[in-house]
């Protein structure tokens, strides 16, 4: 019986010959012909395409929600306004919003074109991850890692919502195919691109630092298990200090404000939860909660729960199976397990050490450059199996798996039971330009209102009168309006005629009445109409 190693280098080749593992579902170690030049540029190309358009299906169905709207507030103003407002929150998404600024001006704000920058990004980064695995393996591992990658839920959560996660997980593979590339073609220059690189992507989204230092773990790796030459190690440590003097006006924003960051305490079950299904194998859920339950109770939590089972599997059996490592070539520095497992664990390691020791900052979706390297375990243990049919029957139950999770994603109130362009239509379609309309506090006393509707789909909304408004986001220099208590505009209740609220309800069902509804019917006004929506109230006062 052949020993399998529990080791993080990779490519280690076989201890027995092709005839003796005949019988295995999975290849000897044969060599697959190297890809010719044609296909060194159509794979990435083809299935870079492919992805982005399994991307867009359905992606202008779901309503925005908190974190689309908060996107659109900030893009939308000025790069002045812009740069006013990261001094005092979201600096740790700054360069996304700049971006998406100029993107809102040529494309505008629609549910598909906020969201179409994700879904370019997710296929420029599943071309990445093609390049990458003939980079660590073959034609056969690339393929197969470009399509897991396209298919993993939470690819196909981070393509269709407006944030900068689908870009972290692009800078993420072609950061990590630039560091291969320098090390193997041993140019120098090669550092001062990767550290250029490193600086924009840590700009983009801070967690990707944390990147930068999984490489470094990589080469200490190679450095010890394969003699790699100790000079690589001193000129990753100068670029990676080269990319930190670069990103340290923005990373010194982002630190000044984690205090702002709205995690609750850590739990060891909801990180669990969180690592093991809705890291990967969700996205976001479309319900108020943030977790899969256990047991399931929906057909696409089942799905995910499965899914993760599979997925896990198909990674541990590439970690320890010298037969699935030995399909891949040895041709490079660094093995796929040097780079994969560091990629996937140190960030993890750093940020819940982090959480526990001075505050919780962890949450799964900030792991999403972490998604190739979770495609390229899982593609690697399918590309190993030794009969074609066989390969695609794995493909083909891993698609079926993530079928219902990406319906799931892609319903009119997919993201956390958001409903906010239903409830815009009826507005859109029954106010009229000048009437007032109170938006409900998010929570008892707070001053933030449902006045994010108004952010995320602006049009007629924004053409009402906001009977309680305190300070618009510009003026506050934060993204959300604030907001003055209803008793503050009693005056206005005694004397007009038609007043639209819009009350939030969310994780309850929406009640018969309420205390603002009953402040506004002891000022003279009585309830005509009232949509009820998954999470939002439309009510339709008149006198």
């Amino acid at each position: 019986m052949t020993r399998l190693e529990l080791t993080t280098d990779s490519l280690l080749r076989p201890t027995r010959s092709a005839h003796q593992v005949g019988s295995s579902p999975l290849v000897s170690a044969t060599r697959a012909p190297r890809p010719g030049p044609r296909s060194l540029w159509f794979d990435p190309l083809l299935l870079g395409v492919v992805a982005t358009l399994v991307s867009s299906i359905g992606s202008w169905i779901p309503s925005k929600w908190n974190d689309e709207a908060a996107t659109q507030t900030a893009a939308t103003r000025s790069i002045g306004q812009l740069w006013q407002m990261m001094h005092h929150i979201d600096a740790v998404h700054g360069a996304y919003y700049a971006f998406m600024h100029f993107w809102i001006l040529a494309f505008g704000t629609s549910n598909f074109a906020l969201r179409a920058p994700s879904m370019l990004a997710v296929g420029a980064a599943c071309a990445g991850v093609v390049v990458l695995g003939k980079r660590l393996g073959t034609r056969r591992i690339a393929i197969f890692s470009g399509v897991v990658f396209m298919i993993l839920p939470r690819v196909t959560w981070m393509a269709i919502e407006a944030r900068s996660y689908a870009f972290t997980a692009l800078v993420a593979v072609w950061l990590t195919i630039v560091l291969l590339h320098v090390v193997d073609v041993r140019r120098p220059k090669w550092w001062a691109v990767y550290a250029l690189l490193a600086a924009i992507g840590v700009v983009l989204n801070v967690y990707l630092a944390l990147l930068v230092v999984a490489h470094g773990v990589a080469l200490v790796i190679a450095y010890r298990r394969r003699h790699q030459p100790l000079r690589r190690l001193v000129s990753w440590g100068i670029a990676a200090a080269l990319a930190a003097v670069l990103a340290s006006p923005i990373v010194r924003l982002v630190v000044g404000q984690t205090s702002q960051l709205p995690f609750g305490p850590l739990t060891l079950g909801g990180v669990a939860n969180a690592f093991a299904f809705q890291q990967y194998f969700t996205g976001a859920t479309p319900t108020l909660a943030r977790s899969v339950p256990v047991p399931p109770t929906t057909v696409w939590a089942t799905a995910a729960i499965v899914l993760a089972c599979c997925g896990w599997a198909l990674m541990i059996a590439t970690v320890v199976s010298r037969r699935i490592r030995a399909t891949a070539t040895n041709n490079a520095s660094l093995g796929l397990l040097t780079v994969t497992l560091p990629w996937m664990f140190v960030p993890l390691v750093l940020i819940i050490g982090f959480s526990l020791v001075v505050t919780p900052i962890y949450t799964a979706r900030y792991f999403s450059f972490t998604t190739p390297a979770v495609a390229l375990l899982m593609g690697t243990a399918i590309a190993a199996f030794s009969t074609q049919w066989r390969r695609i029957l794995a493909v083909g139950a891993v698609v079926a798996l993530a079928l219902p999770i990406f319906l799931s994603q892609r319903g009119p109130t997919s993201k956390n039971d958001t409903d906010w362009q239903q409830a815009a239509a009826v507005l859109q379609a029954n106010a009229k330009s000048g009437q007032d309309i109170y938006y409900g506090p998010i929570a008892t006393g707070s001053s933030l209102s449902t006045s994010k509707l108004r952010d995320a789909y602006p049009a007629v909304i924004d053409t009402l009168h906001d009977i309680t408004l305190k300070k618009t986001g510009i003026q506050n220099n934060t993204l959300w309006d604030s907001q003055w208590p209803l008793t503050h505009a009693r005056r206005i209740l005694q004397t007009t005629s038609t007043l639209w609220v819009v009350l939030e309800h969310y994780g309850v069902p929406s009640p018969a009445t309420t205390r603002q509804q009953d402040y506004i019917e002891r000022n003279g006004l009585h309830l005509e109409k009232a949509w009820r929506g998954p999470s939002t109230d439309v009510l339709l006062f008149t006198r």
